[in-house]
């Protein structure tokens, strides 16, 4: 590369990415890339591409200023990790790959000194970094606060930029902080801003997600930290009676400890439309957990499928294999892991909820189950609403929904991907214009 190039990529990273990668960045990347902000702020819709601009920025920084140390932030390590393979991803694309005098999966050092590092999201384990160039924290508002204020430190001698990038997770944590903030710079980019999205697709997304969740991850609005982020009242109907012969499950959330509860909400369906008939929640100790869940069973009839929540691990599978052999012996029973974000999974039962397809049968339990479902995800508990968004996809997911049954979010399955904290391009989307 000539010098005069090389200066050229060093003054405009815009410049170095499309003649680099043959990159068409959009405007909010171009000046993504090219801020100098000391402190700056990306709100940021899903699938806008924030992960590729990190990784991008990092590798620039590294280039093009000896001795720089990049840190990259991340929700977890899997995800730091991930990031990091982009920037290696980006790295290996070049033309001219620059030398490395060291590489692995976390990290690179170049001939000139600079070092790019991926951190783990355990604030105990980040310190001792000092005279840090650049911190890029990607999917801020899901790392951890102690982190960040772990990190800001590593800034003080350096004057270095931070950047953080992410889609808003409701008026809380130091994301939300930092967006109030004056000292940090603000650049919001939503759906309307990516050209790439199909509408079909968003018009589907958002009859899966709800309005108010389409509102978050699509439009970048911070929700409020009140009654109604997921669920509302006026969106239940309390009815006396529920139809005959319903495909009915009942899903059981299983103290953890503490000041836990024990929660078992029976669903049924029909023709499409939910009915929640009976909530169970009491805190007991593991003997009367089992004497609760076999006297349920029994009322509920043999016939009623039963699911629990497996937690991971060998003592997980023990007490399936208890319940299973044991309490709910001659019941159609078993145990069924759960993945992703509590948020993630009440998501496809919040959406049904608010097109008024789940209906309540009046019971002394109404009260509760709103007033929990109405606070979450900011409420004490959270036990109801993952019985109750459990037995929700017990019933469509594994086909317990009888044969006049629909699936009314046809999506559901692919639910987790829209809030991966894992990947950042867990939504589909057509001409991915990124090589890496």
């Amino acid at each position: 590369m000539s010098d005069l190039r090389s200066l050229r990529h060093a003054i405009d990273p815009a410049l170095w990415a499309r003649e680099t990668f043959g990159i068409e960045l959009d405007p909010w990347q171009i000046e993504a890339l090219g801020s100098r902000e000391k402190r700056i702020l990306f709100n940021c819709s899903r699938q806008s591409g924030k992960s590729t601009i990190s990784a991008l920025k990092a590798l620039h920084r590294a280039l093009f200023h000896p001795g720089a140390l990049v840190l990259l932030i991340s929700p977890s390590l899997r995800q730091s990790s991930e990031l990091f393979r982009k920037v290696l991803g980006a790295l290996n694309k070049m033309p001219q790959r620059p030398p490395l005098v060291e590489e692995n999966k976390l990290s690179l050092t170049t001939a000139d000194g600079s070092r790019i590092v991926s951190l783990p999201s355990n604030e105990e384990k980040i310190r001792g970094f000092s005279n840090v160039s650049m911190i890029i924290e990607d999917e801020a508002a899901a790392v951890p606060d102690e982190l960040y204020h772990a990190c800001l430190p590593m800034l003080a001698t350096s004057n270095g930029q931070y950047v953080q990038l992410s889609t808003p997770r409701g008026k809380k944590g130091h994301f939300f902080d930092s967006w109030e903030s004056p000292e940090w710079k603000k650049i919001t980019i939503t759906v309307k801003d990516i050209h790439r999205i199909r509408p079909e697709f968003l018009a589907s997304v958002k009859k899966d997600l709800g309005s108010r969740m389409y509102q978050q991850e699509f439009e970048c609005v911070f929700l409020e930290d009140i009654e109604g982020s997921m669920f509302r009242r006026e969106w239940f109907e309390i009815v006396d009676l529920a139809p005959a012969e319903l495909a009915k499950v009942r899903r059981w959330d299983l103290a953890a400890g503490g000041g836990d509860w024990t929660a078992g909400v029976l669903i049924g369906e029909k023709w499409g439309q939910y009915w929640v008939l009976d909530v169970q929640h009491s805190q007991l100790p593991p003997g009367g957990n089992e004497r609760l869940i076999k006297l349920t069973a029994v009322q509920d009839g043999e016939y009623v499928p039963v699911r629990m929540e497996q937690e991971p691990g060998s003592s997980g599978v023990a007490l399936i294999d208890r319940y299973a052999r044991d309490v709910l012996k001659g019941f159609d029973f078993k145990g069924v892991r759960s993945t992703g974000p509590k948020e993630a999974r009440a998501q496809p039962f919040a959406a049904a909820c608010e097109a008024h397809n789940v209906k309540l049968l009046r019971g002394p339990w109404n009260r509760e189950f709103l007033d929990e479902l109405c606070s979450f995800p900011f409420g004490d508990h959270d036990d109801i609403v993952d019985a109750a968004a459990g037995a929700f996809h017990d019933m469509y997911h594994d086909g317990l929904g009888g044969e006049d049954s629909t699936t009314p979010l046809p999506m559901g399955r692919a639910m987790p991907l829209f809030f991966n904290d894992d990947r950042d391009e867990g939504l589909p989307f057509q001409g991915n214009p990124f090589p890496f």
